[in-house]
């Protein structure tokens, strides 16, 4: 029960962290890049991160892919984030195409990482899901409502669209850290079905640890 707790107050934190940078973040977002950029580039932006989503999970859907990328989380959460800086830096050259850039990006690896992310949410509340779920929900809005309050104050030192693409790379960061920690306390499983993907640290080409005998 002590690790359910834990488990959980890593995720609802995650949601409230994420929450605050997007409602503190969004309104500069808006009027510093997106106010620059050309309607079709926006268009073209929004196109890619909805049609990336769509063509990963529909690519999740299989078992064996699943279960690989499954099996090496961090490894993808540490490729986003790589990413994630390199284009922010692109803010400081071009705004479209950090625009398209980070759009790329969120809807590749941010889609899959979310994804991914349920297999552990399922396996970690299914038996108090709609406990978790009311939680996170108010952590979110929670967060939201303090990000916006701190930007509705005129708390606004970020000016410069280089420093708002940082502070998001940022964002993702520390919310990935707080994954991380969470992915290392996922207990190892004694056994597993044959029909059941891999724990998260265990290579999908490892055999899972045969049961004692009684």
């Amino acid at each position: 029960m002590k690790k359910l707790k834990s488990f959980l107050d890593i995720f609802v934190l995650s949601g409230f962290i994420a929450s605050f940078f997007y409602g503190f973040l969004n309104p500069l977002y808006i009027s510093v890049i997106l106010a620059h950029l050309d309607a079709r580039v926006i268009a073209v932006g929004s196109f890619m991160s909805s049609v990336f989503p769509l063509l990963i999970g529909a690519a999740l859907g299989n078992r064996r892919l699943f279960s690989r990328l499954y099996a090496v989380l961090p490894v993808v959460m540490i490729v986003e984030l790589v990413a994630g800086v390199a284009v922010a830096l692109v803010a400081a050259v071009d705004l479209a195409v950090y625009y398209l850039a980070s759009m790329a990006v969120v809807g590749v690896f941010s889609a899959s990482v979310v994804y991914l992310l349920q297999k552990m949410k399922e396996q970690k509340y299914r038996a108090n899901r709609a406990g978790f779920d009311r939680r996170y929900g108010m952590a979110d809005a929670l967060g939201s409502l303090a990000g916006s309050a701190l930007s509705i104050a005129g708390v606004s030192f970020l000016s410069e669209p280089l420093a708002i693409a940082v502070a998001g790379a940022l964002q993702n960061a520390v919310i990935y850290g707080l994954f991380l920690l969470m992915y290392r306390r996922i207990p190892e499983p004694r056994r597993r079905r044959a029909d059941e993907d891999p724990h998260p640290r265990r290579s999908p080409h490892i055999p899972a640890p045969l049961p004692l005998a009684a």
